[in-house]
């Protein structure tokens, strides 16, 4: 496959950025970074194809350096607002990963507190799970100062678990539970039992929130954190 860091520099791939808000009040507390295609394939296929040349923490890492500049180093400063970068497991567990992320930290310091690496518990990344150094260098990353998300929540095995483990300071719950949310009681119960889980830490952001009605029965369960097309569609940022 050809150079990944070739990719971004020709614009190949480039990102997109979804707002996060706070409920009920819609304010913006953030944004999620999501990768794109020029040629409008889905970004799947470069991740899969990736992992079969062995290149996926590369491509993360330039995935991740690329969005980190565009948002940090834009003309706008973005004072207070977090970033959610996805980032897959096996690139955190890498022998590469810790001097990639020391340059990171040295290159982005005064904003640690505002990069929330995302963490998604695709099956595909489910052995790295198990591994001892991913929760240590997960608790090392705390510590240098960036925020810890759990991706997809509602999804996977033994979630609560895995919670556990990490200690994230945001879980995102699965898109499925916002979808015909005011209209499901078995989906409300499950929100509401995150909700209660979450009352003291983690912070709770239900994902793919699009119709009004679901908006507001996720406000009343106690959701404090929405994303999703309600609230904006995945696009440049506002000064670009």
């Amino acid at each position: 496959m050809e150079s990944i860091p070739d990719l971004f520099k020709k614009k190949e791939y480039y990102h997109a950025f979804q707002p996060i808000c706070q409920l009920p009040e819609r304010s913006r507390i953030g944004y999620e970074v999501l990768l794109r295609s020029k040629a409008g394939t889905y970004p799947e296929a470069l991740f899969s194809l990736a992992k079969e040349n062995k290149k996926l923490p590369e491509l993360d890492a330039n995935s991740l350096h690329y969005a980190l500049s565009t948002f940090f180093h834009s003309s706008i400063e973005h004072k207070n607002e977090l970033l959610f970068v996805n980032i897959f497991p096996s690139t955190i567990i890498e022998d590469t990963f810790p001097s990639f992320i020391q340059k990171i930290a040295r290159s982005f310091r005064p904003f640690l507190n505002q990069i929330v690496l995302e963490i998604n518990e695709s099956i595909m990344e489910g052995e790295c799970w198990s591994e001892p150094i991913f929760t240590r260098r997960i608790a090392e990353l705390k510590k240098m100062g960036f925020l810890i998300a759990l991706d997809d929540v509602g999804d996977g095995a033994n979630i609560f678990s895995k919670i556990e483990d990490i200690s994230p300071d945001y879980i995102k719950i699965d898109r499925f539970f916002s979808q015909e949310l005011s209209s499901s009681l078995e989906k409300q119960k499950t929100v509401k039992l995150f909700v209660e889980f979450c009352k003291d830490a983690p912070q709770l952001i239900l994902e793919g929130v699009e119709e009004e009605e679901d908006f507001a029965c996720a406000s009343l369960l106690g959701v404090a954190i929405g994303q999703g097309y309600l609230f904006g569609k995945p696009g440049s940022l506002p000064d670009e």
